[in-house]
């Protein structure tokens, strides 16, 4: 597969070089790249120069050149958002410094990822297949009039392809390293003509493990299995009147996340970098003998109504209901010994409901009012499985770095019993001890909401935004020792029994609000400035190691957000560049830490502050050649004060610098269009826990990337593309839950991929 990607590459850019003459005359049947870009962050149609936020669009054209399909590699072209995929189950969004993870059902996030308009925010449900898409916005700052609960920090709004009245489909399939298999498409046009159309559209990608497993029981870890369908309908029975109906269902069967300890060999003499095999295991029958991996299904359903009451007045409807159900088991440790194996379930639905009244006078007043429902119940099961008598050597400092030992060859009874009785009491471990914890969340929440924009002067318009929120929550624990006390602790060692099912309930509710103002510079040159105060809800939480302290609440988490900046064309509009600069203040930051016990529990760690500057440029510099570029600074911090777990240290997962380049070169073949598209994307040093050690961090590092397409007249296309062209070796991820017990686990990037893809459009 190699020799044929390097072939056809070979081959596609000497047919380029000896052909540049003729690239002018095609390309001007259609702009190489659009400067002018429409969003609806606001929720209307409109320019991305005239919204007075910092806002960055990837539209479908975009995405297909630098081929990116997934929301990390989206975030890499973005300046200011960082997203980290454990796996699909385990995500980490980051906008300016903030990031949101937090598996729990009863935390709320923090950045509001939204679907044709219905969040998908919970953690374990977020992470979807980008295909068939027109575009994804991604809006940095609060935004709590445009997209409500959960956007503290920024929003992410992926908006799906609708369904045409016009007859039209594509098809690709490719192969690619690592047994690559890719199979994409859609079909969609008219069912009763000027009345009903529908779409169909999915995606397969299935890859190997690119960490190599010497485990024979185990596949090779960090593989992608993911199948995802669509089905949608537009129905419009008067010219006044429309529906959509979006039905999606996405299946996540990869093998397992490669948790790789840096301090124990995964063979004798093997090495410990995250990037070579990797020997992880599960024992004891853990989950009916289940394998390390995950098996996720997303299942969703919205309905989308447009009504035009006249000519200024429109109603908007959104009801959407989803559903999550996943389970994933990995092994923390990260080396071969039946020391800990874990997993986590996930259980959710939710049914939102939205009205919006949409004003646009048609002259110098437009906005909406509205109230949404959010109804939303879940629980996360935790089992763990550990062999007492490797625990008892890990704690008791009788593991030695590097060598792994058999479990065997461990002291089978309990040492500390033995010792305080004289060497009378013999207490013999368990092979197999079993806990489990499982937390339960349920919130109901309404909220009435206002966002108008008025035209104070034919260059100058304010815009201010206001929002109710009550939330009515309860939370609920129960944990369990499956198989009797533990006989290290003669009780749970990583969790205490509930006595049963606790619960603990109550209401809470607050104002968030936004000012923002445009200036129109000159015709093509707007400024913006903007003030929004975003809220990260109560939380009410209780600890599976103490569950016996009861459940407290921690306080709403409160960002107050001050932001410049400039968008406009320039050199007669083939030149587009934004810049922002913004400031923010954050109280009662809530974040995790790692308990003694190795369990992620919530606290609230203080305040911190966030600045930083952004610049996007787009140039099209002719027919032949156009140009991208970002570079996003951000100096994220906690304050430093006096008895703060974290003071003065950097946030999690936020690199203080981010850049991205990308060119686009058109060639006319005369029978095809060659176009070649190279990007390259960096980001500085970043810390993957709060505790500012370099051992839990990743050094500066770059990614090279080379898409090649060529589109025949007759719709058939060929792809190559080659992702992390340098093979660069970095980490996604470090610390984890091995990092309580003092065995930090590393996970690697993505190597080199590369491959080819035929397609077809008609």
């Amino acid at each position: 597969m190699k020799t044929l990607l390097l072939s056809s590459a070979s081959l596609i850019s000497a047919i380029a070089l000896s052909a540049p003459a003729q690239a002018q005359e095609s390309s001007s049947q259609s702009p190489l790249i659009q400067n002018t870009i429409t969003v609806t962050v606001q929720k209307r149609e409109e320019s991305l120069r005239d919204v007075p936020v910092a806002v960055t669009a990837i539209d479908a054209s975009i995405m297909d050149d630098l081929g990116l399909d997934e929301f990390d590699q989206v975030a890499r072209f973005v300046p200011g958002f960082e997203v980290q995929e454990q796996s699909p189950n385990n995500p980490g969004f980051v906008i300016r410094g903030i990031t949101s993870d937090s598996g729990e059902s009863n935390i709320e996030p923090r950045i509001a990822i939204f679907q044709d308009g219905v969040s998908i925010s919970r953690s374990r449900g977020s992470v979807i297949e980008l295909f068939d898409i027109e575009r994804v916005e991604v809006a940095k700052g609060p935004q709590p009039t445009l997209f409500g609960r959960g956007a503290l920090i920024g929003g992410v709004n992926v908006i799906q392809a609708r369904p045409e009245f016009e007859f039209s489909g594509q098809f690709t399939a490719g192969l690619g390293n690592y047994e690559e298999r890719y199979l994409d498409g859609y079909v969609t046009g008219p069912l009763i003509d000027g009345v009903l159309a529908g779409r169909l559209a999915g995606r397969i990608r299935q890859r190997d493990g690119y960490v190599e497993s010497l485990n024979p029981e185990e596949e090779d870890f960090n593989s992608q299995d993911m199948a995802a369908i669509r089905g949608s309908l537009t129905f419009t029975p008067t010219e006044d009147l429309s529906f959509d109906l979006i039905a999606n269902y996405q299946r996540d069967d990869p093998s397992g996340t490669s948790f790789k300890s840096g301090n124990f060999e995964p063979a004798p003499g093997a090495s410990t970098d995250a990037w070579d095999p990797a020997n992880l295991n599960t024992f004891g029958d853990f989950m009916n003998g289940q394998e390390l991996g995950l098996r996720r299904i997303v299942s969703s359903l919205t309905l989308i109504g447009e009504y035009d009451i006249n000519d200024q007045l429109s109603l908007t409807s959104i009801t959407g209901w989803r559903d999550i159900d996943s389970f994933e088991v990995f092994d923390p440790d990260g080396f071969g010994l039946d020391l800990l194996i874990f997993g986590e379930g996930y259980e959710g639905n939710q049914f939102s409901q939205e009205f919006r009244l949409n004003y646009d006078s048609g002259d110098r007043l437009r906005g909406f009012v509205g109230a949404s429902w959010f109804d939303e119940e879940g629980e996360q099961y935790v089992p763990l499985t550990f062999d007492e008598r490797a625990v008892q050597a890990l704690l008791g400092g009788l593991l030695v770095a590097p060598t792994v030992p058999d479990v065997e060859d461990l002291p089978a009874i309990n040492l500390t019993a033995f010792l305080q009785s004289g060497g009378t009491l013999v207490v013999p471990l368990k092979p197999i001890h079993e806990e489990a914890f499982t937390n339960y969340g349920d919130t109901q929440s309404i909220d009435l909401f206002a966002d108008m924009t008025y035209q104070l002067t034919d260059r100058l318009e304010v815009t201010g935004g206001i929002r109710y929120t009550r939330d009515d929550k309860e939370s609920a624990l129960l944990v369990e020792l499956l198989n009797g006390p533990s006989q290290l602790t003669f009780g749970g060692l990583f969790v205490q029994d509930s006595g049963g099912l606790i619960s603990a309930s109550d209401t809470f509710d607050d104002i968030t609000y936004r000012l923002a103002a445009s200036y129109a510079l000159t015709d093509e040159v707007n400024l913006f400035g903007n003030f929004a105060r975003g809220r990260r809800p109560e939380v009410i939480t209780a600890s599976a190691s103490a569950p016996s302290a009861g459940f407290a609440t921690l306080d709403a988490e409160i960002v107050d957000a001050f932001e410049f900046g400039m968008k406009g064309l320039f050199l007669d509009g083939d030149l587009s560049v934004e810049t922002s600069a913004f400031y923010y203040d954050y109280s009662n930051f809530q974040t995790t830490e790692v308990t003694d016990e190795g369990l992620i529990e919530p606290i609230n760690a203080g305040d911190a502050t966030s600045t930083g500057f952004e610049v996007q440029g787009i140039w099209a510099v002719n027919d032949m050649l156009a140009l991208t570029a970002n570079y996003g600074y951000n100096n994220a911090r906690f304050d430093d004060e006096a008895g703060a777990p974290y003071a003065g240290n950097p946030l999690r997962l936020s690199p203080d610098h981010t850049a991205s380049v990308s060119a686009r070169i058109l060639f006319d073949l005369g029978f095809a269009d060659l176009k070649l598209v190279p990007s390259y994307t960096w980001q500085s040093q970043v810390y993957f826990d709060n505790s500012e050690r370099d051992l839990i961090s990743q050094d500066s590092y770059g990614l090279l990337n080379l898409n090649a397409q060529l589109d025949f007249d007759n719709g058939f296309g060929i792809e190559a593309y080659i992702s992390n062209a340098l093979d660069e070796e970095y980490l996604i991820d470090a610390g984890n839950t091995g990092d309580g017990f003092g065995i930090p686990t590393f996970i690697s990037g993505t190597p080199q991929f590369y491959g080819v893809r035929l397609s077809k459009e008609f």
